[in-house]
C-alpha cells in the first residue's frame, strides 16, 4: 500500500497512519535517528505504535495449568486453550530442553511474519516471566525478587505484594513506580520513601502521609509542594508534640477515618497550585514524569534518559525511539520488556540479560545477532532459532529484509507489514482483552474484532464460595482467622483473599483491611498514569502564559508553568 504523505516543511513529512487514519509528524530528528540505524520510517502514529506494543504484553491475567514438562500444575500468562506447551520456571530455564530443536530454514515463498507466527505456535513458552526469584510464584516481569505476590515489571524486591514497576523496594505494598522504599503503601510515582502512605510525587520522604509533590519532608499530613520541611499538617507548621498528637487523635486504622482523610486530602491538593508537568532536573524534554534526563521528547516515565522520543517507562535508556518498560540499554526502537545491558535491539518483545543486536525476537536471554527467534538463550548469529555462521547470518538477513519488502504481511483489516514495522496485533499470544493494551487504550469485545485484533473468551470454570464474613472498620479488630475467609470486591464482585505477610503490614502501620481486590487497587491508581498520557493547553495561573499541562481543570483547577512553580512553590 503507497503510504499518503503531506509535507510538513522541507525537513518533515505528515504521513497517514496505517491504523487510525489520523495525519502525525515525522520530523527532521526522527529520520536522522531512522537513519542512524538503518530502518525505514514508521507507518503507524505513535500512539498506534504504543498500543500496538502494549498489546504483545499479558501481565494481570493469570491462569491454572500444567507444565508441559515437569507435569506439574503451575500459575501462567498463557490460558489452557492455547494450542502449545507451557514450562514453569524451573524446566524452562533447565538443560531438559533445547530452543534450537524448533529451528527451521526460512521459505521465501511466504512471508516473514506468517513463519514467525508458526515457530512461536509451536515452541514451548515460559509460563511467567521471571529469572532468578525465591519464594515468588505469582510475579510476572520480575527479575531477582524473594518472597513476593503480584508484582509485575520490576526488579530487586523483597517482601512485597500488589506493586507495578517497583525497584529495590522492601515491605511495599500496593504501588505503582517505587524505587528504593521500604514501608510504602499505596503511593505512585516516589522514590526513596521510607513509611510513606496514600501518596502521590514524593521524594526522599518518610513518615508522610497523604502529601503530593514533596521533597526530602518528614513527618508531614495531607501536605503539597512542600521542600525541606518537617512537622506539616496541610501545610502548616506544627510544633513535634502536636503533630503527634494529631496522628494519635486521627489514626488510621479504621477505614472510615481513612476514607475521610483521603478525600480532604484530595480537595486540599486541589486548592494548590501544581506543577502543570512533573520534569525534574531535566533539559530540553516534553511529556511528563520526565526526571534527572536530556533531549526526550514526547516521554512519559522517563528516568535517566537521554536522546530519546516516545518512551514510556524507562529508566537509563539513550538513543532510542518507541521503547516501553525497558530497563538499561541503548540504540533501542519499537521494543517492549527489557533490562540490563541492551544494545541495538529493534521490534522486539522480551529481551533480558545482556543482548545485543536483535530483531523481530520474542524472550530473548542473553544472546546476540539474531532475528525472528523466540524463547533463545546463550546464542548467537541465529534466525528462525537455526544456528548460522557470522557470514552466512549476515548475507540471509538482507536478504530476508528484502523479501519483506518485497512480500509484506497483510492483516485481516488490510494492514502492511513490511520490514521496520513491529509485529501485527494478531500474532499475540494473548487476546487483546488480556493485555496492558486494554488499560491504556480499552475496547470492547466488538471493536477489538472489528479492528481485526484477537479476543480471549476463555474462562476457566470457577465456583466461589464468598464468607459471610464482614470486615471490621478498624485493624485492630480484625483476627487471624480473616487469612481463611473468601472476602468479595466492593467494585468488580470479585473473590479476594488476605495474605500473611500483608496483614502483618497492615497491623503494624494501622492500616485497615481494603475492600477492593488487587487488580481493583491497581486499575485506581493506574488512572492517574493513562489519564495523563497527553497533554492539553492550559493557562499558567500565575504569570498567564500559554502551557501545557496533564491535567485537566476538574482534576487541578490552578497549574502554574515550570518557572512559576519553582519561583512561588519549590
Amino acid at each position: 500500500m503507497k503510504q499518503e504523505t503531506k509535507a510538513h516543511s522541507q525537513d518533515s513529512v505528515s504521513p497517514i497512519c496505517q491504523n487510525c487514519k489520523g495525519q502525525f509528524v515525522i520530523d527532521a530528528q526522527d529520520f536522522q535517528f531512522y537513519e542512524k540505524i538503518k530502518v525505514p520510517p514508521p507507518t503507524f502514529c505513535p500512539q498506534c505504535r504504543l498500543q500496538r506494543r502494549l498489546a504483545q504484553r499479558n501481565e494481570r491475567s493469570l491462569y491454572k495449568r500444567n507444565c508441559g514438562l515437569c507435569g506439574e500444575s503451575i500459575i501462567t500468562m498463557y490460558s489452557p486453550d492455547k494450542p502449545f506447551k507451557v514450562y514453569c520456571p524451573g524446566c524452562y530455564y533447565s538443560d531438559k530442553w533445547d530452543p534450537k530443536e524448533y529451528e527451521r530454514d526460512y521459505d521465501f515463498s511466504r512471508s516473514f511474519f506468517e513463519q514467525f507466527k508458526e515457530l512461536q505456535d509451536n515452541i514451548p513458552h515460559l509460563s511467567l516471566l521471571q529469572e532468578n526469584s525465591v519464594n515468588s510464584p505469582w510475579i510476572n516481569y520480575e527479575l531477582d525478587d524473594k518472597n513476593c505476590y503480584l508484582n509485575f515489571g520490576g526488579h530487586l524486591n523483597e517482601d512485597c505484594a500488589y506493586n507495578q514497576y517497583v525497584l529495590k523496594c522492601r515491605d511495599c505494598f500496593d504501588n505503582f513506580w517505587m524505587m528504593n522504599g521500604q514501608f510504602v503503601y499505596e503511593s505512585i510515582l516516589s522514590e526513596n520513601c521510607y513509611k510513606t502512605f496514600h501518596s502521590k510525587l514524593c521524594l526522599d520522604c518518610r513518615d508522610t502521609y497523604f502529601s503530593f509533590d514533596c521533597r526530602n519532608c518528614s513527618n508531614i499530613f495531607g501536605c503539597s509542594g512542600l521542600r525541606h520541611k518537617q512537622y506539616h499538617i496541610f501545610n502548616k507548621p506544627v510544633s513535634k508534640e502536636e503533630f503527634e498528637k494529631f496522628i494519635k487523635e486521627n489514626s488510621l486504622d479504621s477505614y472510615v477515618n481513612m476514607e475521610k482523610f483521603k478525600n480532604q486530602a484530595d480537595d486540599f491538593w486541589k486548592s494548590q497550585p501544581q506543577r502543570a508537568v512533573f520534569i525534574d532536573k531535566s533539559v530540553n524534554s516534553t511529556g511528563n514524569l520526565i526526571k534527572e534526563s536530556k533531549n526526550c521528547a514526547s516521554c512519559w516515565n522517563a528516568e535517566r534518559t537521554e536522546d530519546s522520543k516516545y518512551m514510556v517507562f524507562t529508566l537509563q535508556v539513550k538513543d532510542a525511539m518507541d521503547t516501553t518498560s525497558v530497563w538499561g540499554g541503548e540504540l533501542l526502537y519499537e521494543f517492549i520488556a527489557g533490562s540490563e545491558q541492551l544494545a541495538n535491539i529493534r521490534f522486539t518483545i522480551g529481551a533480558l540479560r545482556g543482548p545485543t543486536n536483535l530483531e523481530y525476537c520474542r524472550f530473548i536471554f542473553n544472546s546476540h545477532n539474531c532475528f525472528g527467534c523466540v524463547n533463545m538463550r546463550d546464542k548467537k548469529f541465529c534466525i528462525l532459532n537455526k544456528q548460522y555462521s557470522k557470514e552466512e547470518y549476515t548475507e540471509l538477513r538482507e536478504k530476508i529484509i528484502a523479501h519483506m519488502n518485497a512480500m509484506p504481511y497483510i492483516d485481516r483489516a488490510g494492514r502492511n507489514y513490511r520490514y521496520g514495522e513491529f509485529f501485527p496485533v494478531e500474532l499475540s499470544l494473548f487476546g487483546y482483552n488480556e493485555t496492558v493494551a486494554n488499560e491504556y487504550f480499552p475496547l470492547e469485545r466488538d471493536e477489538v474484532l472489528r479492528q481485526g485484533f484477537p479476543w480471549n473468551d476463555y474462562e476457566a470454570e470457577k465456583t466461589y464460595q464468598f464468607s459471610d464474613y464482614k470486615i471490621p472498620d478498624n485493624i485492630r479488630d480484625a483476627k487471624d482467622d480473616i487469612l481463611e475467609k473468601v472476602l468479595k470486591c466492593e467494585i468488580s464482585g470479585k473473590p479476594y483473599r488476605i495474605i500473611p505477610m500483608e496483614l502483618a503490614f497492615y497491623r503494624r502501620f494501622g492500616l485497615p483491611i481494603p475492600r477492593a481486590a488487587p487488580f481493583e487497587r491497581h486499575r485506581g491508581r493506574l488512572r492517574f498514569i493513562a489519564d495523563h498520557l497527553k497533554l492539553r493547553d492550559r493557562t499558567c495561573d500565575k504569570c498567564g502564559k500559554i502551557i501545557q499541562s496533564v491535567y485537566t481543570k476538574e482534576e487541578f483547577p490552578r497549574v502554574y508553568c515550570h518557572e512559576c512553580y519553582i519561583s512561588e512553590v519549590a
